[in-house]
Formats: structure tokens, C-alpha cells, sequence
């Protein structure tokens, strides 16, 4: 007889041990968000203070951005619990205060049986790390621990050969298994990206004109410090991205092909830059290292930036309607809120239209200006969701369009490219077709990337590598 545990649903976890299981099947939560778990089912149906939480699992000589580390640590755990913060089964959210466990829980005194082999359901993403804590947006370092990761392309393959197909199949759309075009496509594109090495942090190039016939990732830029957030010009002719050092990035244009690159800010720490549909125009975001934080626009010709979101918001992710009369941004200044929604802004008049309220990040209008997808959140996996430009009901695209960051996924003409199974080391290229639902495998890529886009037929798309640093921090904490 093993000692108690504590089951909810079809859950059942043991805390002395840090172990979670799903119809007896082990699921992989570990550090902040076993913890979290662990906290609110010591006192179910009791609120659980988000003070209480960092006095926990964080301590007092641990400097780091708390409310970020929370509310990623408590996503995780939704994840893994299959929940959502719109409709809990388990955790819900007290805005401003904290987190209450509401399912039925019960004491076990049977140990979970191991799984038959040939059953064991995979994750999207395999990892377990000793309660790791390097924070990306705090940039310090606590604790350097043993980090333990499974491709992504093992993943894949064992999604193909544990015959799980029938797991998908209550889902939404459906999911095509790799092919032999899509293993060649994929071998493609792991041995050119093995050949290509330059050095350093890049920007690449890969044209998907054909799944059979991947070209070879072509190094675009490259930089001795850190270069991401590529993204094309709608006229085809120059690319935009970011570039500099972790506390002092700024605004870079060059042409297409990566020749002659110019600095465009000297502001610091700015970022996500987005292109107007006429091309005259740059937006991009700031966290006021030398200034206030907010929105701003500038000419890819150079000059001084314009402010058009600069209050006491935390205003990030600007992205343009298909007319150019409208910035869109996320920001917490609905209610007080510590998590974000989509706005957007009029361009230039500056008037202000909430677009979401269940829950939104990084978005982008539909080429035909009816439809706005975006990031549910600004952490790892989230899922994409749409809706109306014109408001109305928010509802998710599909369960099997879940990028591995906000930032690596596409929106084009017929469907939306997506990074997935991302590690350090890998990155995984999939297909959202619209008109079937259904998703696609392109190949795996020995470059991981945070960032993705992609011209609007989706036949070539253009992703950027991240340092060795940056990797760890982002798969660490699941931002960027």
C-alpha cells in the first residue's frame, strides 16, 4: 500500500514525491508549478494569496519579476491540468488576490500502476529541471540547476509509432502524420542548417514552395550579439528586426536579402517591430530604458520616433489592420489587470477600442481585414484564438495549433505556420491548413528560434536564432 495521495478527476498526485498522474499515466510538472499545485491543494476551496505563493516558492533573496514568474508557473500548471482560467475545473483565478482550488478532491491509499508500455502518451514538449530560476525579464541569475531535455523530433516520432492517432481524433481538425515527403523535406533542412553555420546569432531564410523540395535555410544576417523579430516588408523589399545587446536592443532595417543594414532607434531595449501595409511604416515597442514605454512608429528612412501609446501601461506586441488605421498592442489597463488583452489604437488620431476580454497577446488581422488571431498569452504554448474585427465571440482556432512562444507562428493567405516542439536545440515546423483544419509536419530545424514570420503565401518564412543564452532563459521560463 503506497502512502496517501491526493486524486481530483482523473488526476492523482503524490507531494512528498513531486509526482502527477493522469489515469495513471505520469504527466511531467515539476519546480514552481508542482508547487503551486501543491499550495492550493493543502487548503482546497480556501483562496491562496499570491503574497502567500511568493513567500513559498520564492525567496526573500530571490530577485526576480514576481508577478510574470507567477503567472507563467500557474499556466504551466493549467496546462498540464488540461484547465483553462475561463472556465476552471481545478484552479480559479481570484483577480488581484490569488488562486483557489476547486475540484473534488479525495485521499488515495493505491499507488498509481505503471503504464503498459506502447501507451505511454508523450507530451507536446518533455522536460523536467530542478526547480530552475534564471528570469528572462529580470535578467539575473538564482540558480543554475540540471536542465533535462527530449527532442522534439523524438516526440514526433513517437507520436507516429505508439499508434495514439484515436487521442487527436475528439479534437478538433486532425492532425497528418509525417510522411516520407515530410521526413526527407525534414532531413533537408536539419543536414543544410548543420552545413550553413556562421558563427553566431542569425537570421535565416527557408523557402517552402514545395514540402518535397525544402530548400536549404539560407543565413540572412548575423550578429555578434543577439538578432531577432525578422520580419518582411509587405512591398518584398527590406527586412526589419531587432538587434544589440540584452539591455540595450534596437530597431534595425535592411534590405531583403540582409545588405545594408542601418540602425533606425537609439532608444533601448525596443523591440517587435511590425510593418505598416503601405511600408511606410515601422511600429515597434519600448520599455522606456531611455524614455517612457509604450508604442512608437518610425520611417524605415530613419528619424525621430513617434509615440502613439506612451502612459503607465505596459504596452507591448504592436501589429497593423490590414488599412493602416489601427495599431493594435497588448496591455493590462483593462481593470488593473495583471494579465493581458488586445487593444488597438486609431493611427494616427490616437483613439482607444478594447478588442479582447477573455485573455490576449500578440495578434494579427486576416489578409482580408475580417478576422484578428492572436496569442492567448505571453507564455510557453499558448494557444491561438480569433476574432472579429469587428468584435463578438472569442473561441480558440484549433487544439492543434499551439506554438511553442506568441511570437513563432505566421498568419498567411490559407492557414498559419507555426514553430513546435521547440527545445534548445530544435525547433519543429508545422502547417495550420484552414479549409481543412488539419495540421501538417514541414521538418525539423537544428536552429531553435523564439520568433517567426512569413510572406503571405506562406512559401518562404524567415526565423531568427537565438544565442545559447537566450535558448536557456526562453525554455526556462517560456518568455523571451
Amino acid at each position: 500500500m503506497g502512502r496517501p495521495r491526493i486524486k481530483f478527476g482523473p488526476f492523482e498526485t503524490a507531494v512528498d514525491t513531486c509526482e502527477l498522474w493522469k489515469n495513471g499515466l505520469r504527466v511531467k510538472l515539476g519546480g514552481q508549478p508542482f508547487e503551486i499545485l501543491a499550495a492550493l491543494l493543502e487548503h482546497p476551496g480556501e483562496l491562496v494569496t499570491r503574497e502567500e505563493l511568493r513567500k513559498r516558492i520564492w525567496s526573500e533573496d530571490t530577485f526576480v519579476d514576481f508577478s510574470h514568474s507567477l503567472n507563467a508557473a500557474v499556466n504551466k500548471l493549467r496546462a498540464a491540468l488540461c484547465d483553462s482560467a475561463e472556465e476552471p475545473r481545478y484552479i480559479e483565478t481570484l483577480p488581484r488576490r490569488g488562486y483557489r482550488f476547486i475540484g473534488k478532491t479525495e485521499v488515495s491509499e493505491i499507488a498509481p500502476q505503471p503504464a503498459v508500455a506502447g501507451h505511454v502518451k508523450p507530451g507536446a514538449a518533455e522536460w523536467r529541471a530542478n526547480l530552475v530560476e534564471y528570469e528572462w525579464e529580470s535578467r539575473v541569475p538564482i540558480k543554475r540547476q540540471t536542465l533535462i531535455q527530449m527532442s522534439a523530433l523524438l516526440v514526433l516520432v513517437a507520436l507516429g509509432t505508439m499508434g495514439i492517432a484515436s487521442e487527436w481524433a475528439g479534437r478538433s481538425g486532425f492532425r497528418k502524420a509525417p510522411t516520407v515527403e515530410n521526413a526527407e523535406a525534414g532531413l533537408k533542412m536539419k543536414l543544410a542548417a548543420e552545413q550553413a553555420s556562421v558563427g553566431g546569432p542569425a537570421i535565416w531564410r527557408l523557402d517552402i514552395a514545395r514540402a518535397a523540395d525544402v530548400q536549404a535555410p539560407k543565413p540572412i544576417l548575423s550578429a555578434g550579439a543577439a538578432i531577432a523579430g525578422p520580419q518582411p516588408s509587405p512591398d518584398e523589399k527590406r527586412l526589419v528586426y531587432m538587434s544589440g545587446s540584452t539591455d540595450r536592443s534596437e530597431i534595425w532595417v535592411s534590405n531583403l536579402d540582409g545588405s545594408s543594414p542601418h540602425k533606425l532607434t537609439d532608444m533601448g531595449r525596443c523591440g517587435t517591430p511590425r510593418w505598416s501595409p503601405d511600408s511606410r511604416w515601422i511600429a515597434f515597442d519600448s520599455d522606456g530604458r531611455t524614455g517612457q514605454a509604450g508604442i512608437y512608429v518610425i520611417s524605415p528612412e530613419g528619424g525621430q520616433p513617434q509615440p502613439v501609446v506612451v502612459d503607465e501601461w505596459n504596452n507591448m506586441a504592436p501589429s497593423w489592420s490590414r488599412d493602416g488605421k489601427w495599431i493594435y498592442f497588448a496591455s493590462g489597463r483593462a481593470n488593473d489587470s495583471e494579465e493581458t488583452e488586445v487593444w488597438k489604437v486609431s493611427f494616427p488620431g490616437g483613439q482607444f477600442v478594447q478588442v479582447t476580454r477573455r485573455g490576449g497577446f500578440s495578434g494579427f488581422e486576416s489578409l482580408d481585414g475580417q478576422t484578428l488571431y492572436y496569442a492567448k498569452n505571453r507564455y510557453e504554448g499558448p494557444e491561438v484564438w480569433q476574432i472579429p474585427v469587428e468584435g463578438g465571440s472569442e473561441r480558440r482556432v484549433s487544439s492543434l495549433l499551439r506554438p511553442s512562444t506568441w511570437a513563432n507562428w505566421a498568419l498567411t493567405r490559407q492557414g498559419i505556420l507555426f514553430l513546435s516542439d521547440s527545445s534548445e536545440a530544435v525547433s519543429t515546423l508545422e502547417y495550420f491548413d484552414f479549409a481543412s483544419s488539419g495540421v501538417r509536419p514541414l521538418g525539423t530545424m537544428e536552429k531553435t528560434s523564439f520568433w517567426l514570420s512569413a510572406s503571405n503565401d506562406g512559401k518562404t518564412v524567415w526565423y531568427s536564432e537565438l544565442t545559447g543564452e537566450q535558448a536557456r532563459l526562453v525554455f526556462r521560463t517560456g518568455q523571451f
